[in-house]
């Protein structure tokens, strides 16, 4: 199998230069194996023979390096870039999960390492789960906060929490259905790919529990940037980070039956009390950020919608609409296949449990109308758009 299988070894957290650490490789099977997580064909056919000099000695035939010797530690710095350009490597499909599985590996090692005592950072995500992470005790290490916090997943395969289809046509469609970020698939990777799309117009298709604040920001800010007329379609759920990157579009459409929450952004430090106040004060500063998008949009200001986020608030498409969030609510010959969709989620970490469980939203006073931004609706164009995308 091209992806080499998964090892655990003691890893390094220091600077890497992957073209200098390759050329100070000996042309060695067995080294070059171990210190990179894929290789070719051609390389795994080949049998391993000392002094030989077959497709398995080639450095060619490897890639995604992240240790520089054979028997040395994972070096987590080279597994970070290969977990970001995974997306755009040439290799096959068919790889890409066990290459990730591999540099993955590596990285929980790291974590699995670390002591109680230590001071761990986790990314900033615009999650709860981590804001709860306190539930579990006065010293939590990460690997059980991470088993935790794997519970506000999809109940089917993760894959790649974006996909981006028809990028040359007239209208290009980009679905965001997963965890956004922080799980090996990143801003870089959304870059790269929304590059590649020429068409006018770009219809973001939204069902997501949301993740990676920064990532989130930097996608908002990529779509806000793209020259494409962007217009966002909320299907199942836009929740916590997921909510304001479809702050990006030129229009918000939320189909019937799906939701929207919005929150304060959290994290989680291990540390002295002024490790803890400096990252208090960070949360602060992200969270009056993402009140700053909300309040852009409909008019309101960054106290009050900070108000309403220290609340976890919940919007059902209508309410949405109401406060400003989004632009209409959509139409569907089939809303029984949106329930599905927005029953797929664990939110089990959040203070409610979707939008039937919490209290209605309160109204943030607006100062701007939402008809002042938005083009005409036409619900027949829409209906037929959504059939369309439906049969592909």
């Amino acid at each position: 199998m091209p992806a080499i299988g998964i090892h655990h070894t003691a890893t390094t957290d220091e600077p890497w230069d992957g073209p200098a650490a390759v050329a100070a490789m000996p042309n060695d099977d067995k080294v070059l194996h171990y210190c990179h997580a894929w290789e070719s064909q051609e390389a795994a056919d080949a049998t391993p023979k000392e002094g030989d000099d077959d497709a398995d000695d080639r450095k060619g035939n490897y890639k995604f390096p992240h240790h520089k010797t054979d028997g040395g530690p994972a070096n987590l710095a080279a597994c970070r870039n290969g977990l970001a350009r995974l997306a755009g490597a040439n290799i096959p499909d068919a790889d890409r999960a066990g290459v990730k599985a591999h540099l993955q590996a590596h990285m929980d090692d790291a974590q699995k390492g670390k002591k109680a005592d230590d001071i761990v950072r986790f990314p900033l995500v615009d999650e709860a789960a981590w804001a709860r992470a306190g539930q579990l005790g006065n010293l939590v290490n990460a690997e059980r906060v991470r088993e935790r916090a794997g519970r506000v997943q999809k109940a089917s395969d993760r894959g790649d929490f974006f996909r981006f289809t028809n990028v040359s046509g007239s209208t290009a469609t980009l679905d965001i259905y997963d965890e956004i970020g922080f799980w090996g698939v990143n801003a870089s990777d959304f870059q790269r790919q929304l590059n590649t799309v020429t068409a006018s117009n770009l219809t973001v298709h939204v069902n997501s529990p949301g993740g990676d604040v920064f990532d989130g920001i930097a996608i908002l800010n990529m779509l806000r940037a793209h020259p494409a007329d962007v217009h966002v379609v909320v299907d199942g759920q836009a929740v916590s980070a997921a909510s304001f990157i479809s702050m990006a579009g030129k229009t918000v459409t939320m189909m019937p039956n799906s939701m929207m929450m919005i929150h304060d952004a959290s994290g989680m430090c291990m540390g002295n009390s002024s490790e803890m106040q400096t990252m208090a004060d960070l949360l602060d500063k992200v969270s009056n950020n993402i009140a700053s998008i909300y309040a852009a949009r409909t008019g309101g200001t960054v106290d009050d919608w900070r108000d309403v986020m220290r609340a976890e608030t919940w919007y059902s498409a209508e309410e949405a609409v109401k406060a400003g969030l989004a632009d209409r609510v959509g139409d569907t010959d089939s809303p029984s296949e949106l329930e599905t969709v927005t029953a797929s989620w664990n939110y089990s970490f959040y203070n409610y449990d979707g939008r039937n469980s919490a209290p209605a939203p309160r109204l943030v006073a607006r100062t701007r109308r939402v008809e002042d931004r938005t083009p005409e609706w036409n619900p027949e164009a829409f209906r037929l758009a959504m059939k369309e995308r439906a049969a592909q």
